[in-house]
């Protein structure tokens, strides 16, 4: 052992100008990775590596996306009404919204019971939509703790006073991965509604340094954003996928919840008795996943899970692992190899040529998506790409001189 140590020291010394390269180069991206972590936009390969590893874990039997017995999804898609619809207070026709006066059926005897952890009711009460039961809901939606409604930016509420219980339910994707999979917990300062269920039943919250630059949760480094695994995940046949029917693990309002209550089967007490219950519509607000359709009421509800799961806090150890395994990849591309070279048969040579950077570290991120961490294979395999390309490029022309 203390020969081998020997030789690696003595290695080290001989390259010191390279391993301080390798060091710089690693330390240099395990920082940028985690500045551009802080976005909300899924980062390319990101969507593409969880997607693998589902369908490996599909393939060995592993359950995916269970509904915790805690936690009480309530579908509201057949719970709708019409209503008259007005732009700069000019009436133009009718809309379809959902039932307000279901809603403050439900809410009013919520509120009695008082005894659920927490309400998110992902319905948007959009300016220029009135009914006859908005008085008495948006009173009961302002008097009742632990609950959370949504706000979009650019998009105003018809009352001014539901943004004191509203906040933003909105995330991003790009033209290159338009299947959503992170999800960012402050936009431009405003708090979104998994942080919201976060502060009130954790009582933590994010802060924000250096205007964003980086971010800590009670002191521990964190990140403004998280790949979101959705261990939540909601099943039935308006979500089929590949054709292939699931038995539903949500309720419906009025068909399920309200009619139980009234024939005294089960009264709306007794159903949402210790739950975190998710109201939205899963139906109509759809959104692509690499688990396929998920409701957006889920994916921010699996925003919340993920707070508290810790996975927007920095992991120092996979972050100690990285490290070393960015210096080692780098060492061998600053020594002048590459995959092609490592073997003297042409034939071989050809097959090694395909284990590319980008593939090195898309199984970097197929390893690190078994044990649920999130890895970005973008800044690395950008970084080492270079140095490949330029190496091989010196070595020839290091050997034209010759």
């Amino acid at each position: 052992m203390k020969a081998i140590w020997k030789r690696i020291t003595s290695w080290i010394h001989q390259h010191l100008h390279l391993v301080t390269l390798s060091v710089l180069t690693s330390t240099v991206i395990i920082i940028f990775t985690y500045v551009m972590g802080n976005s909300g936009y899924p980062l390319p390969g990101e969507t593409g590596a969880l997607k693998q590893i589902t369908d490996y874990k599909k393939f060995l039997g592993i359950q995916i996306g269970q509904i915790p017995d805690s936690v009480l999804m309530i579908n509201v898609c057949y719970d709708k009404m019409l209503v008259p619809y007005t732009e700069n207070e000019v009436p133009v026709g009718n809309t379809i919204i959902t039932d307000r006066g279901k809603l403050l059926e439900f809410l009013t005897k919520a509120k009695a019971a008082n005894n659920y952890r927490y309400i998110f009711m992902d319905v948007f009460f959009e300016e220029g939509m009135e009914t006859e039961y908005d008085s008495a809901l948006f009173s009961t939606i302002l008097s009742m703790d632990r609950l959370v409604i949504p706000k979009h930016k650019g998009a105003v509420m018809c009352d001014s006073n539901l943004y004191r219980k509203a906040s933003n339910a909105d995330y991003a994707t790009t033209w290159q991965a338009l299947t959503f999979s992170r999800y960012q917990y402050i936009h431009d300062d405003d708090e979104s509604v998994a942080l919201k269920i976060y502060q009130d039943r954790c009582g933590s919250t994010i802060k924000r340094h250096w205007g964003g630059l980086w971010y800590t949760d009670n002191g521990r480094l964190c990140q403004n954003s998280a790949t979101l695994l959705l261990p939540i995940r909601v099943t039935g046949s308006l979500l089929d996928e590949e054709g292939q029917a699931r038995e539903r693990n949500y309720i419906y309002l009025s068909a399920d919840m309200l009619d139980l209550d009234e024939m005294g089967v089960m009264s709306v007490s007794e159903q949402i008795d210790d739950k975190l219950v998710i109201i939205g519509d899963f139906k109509s607000d759809v959104h692509s996943t690499f688990l396929g359709p998920q409701p957006g009421s889920s994916i921010l509800f699996n925003g919340y899970i993920a707070l508290t799961q810790g996975a927007h806090l920095v992991n120092w150890t996979y972050m100690a692992i990285l490290f070393v395994i960015y210096i080692i990849i780098g060492l061998f591309y600053l020594s002048g190899h590459s995959f092609s070279s490592m073997v003297m048969n042409p034939w071989l040579s050809i097959v090694l040529s395909f284990a590319s950077t980008a593939t090195v570290f898309l199984i970097i991120a197929l390893v690190a998506s078994w044990f649920d961490l999130a890895f970005n294979m973008w800044v690395p395999t950008t970084v080492y790409s270079l140095y490949d390309t330029f190496m091989q490029k010196y070595n020839i022309y290091k050997n034209k001189k010759k």
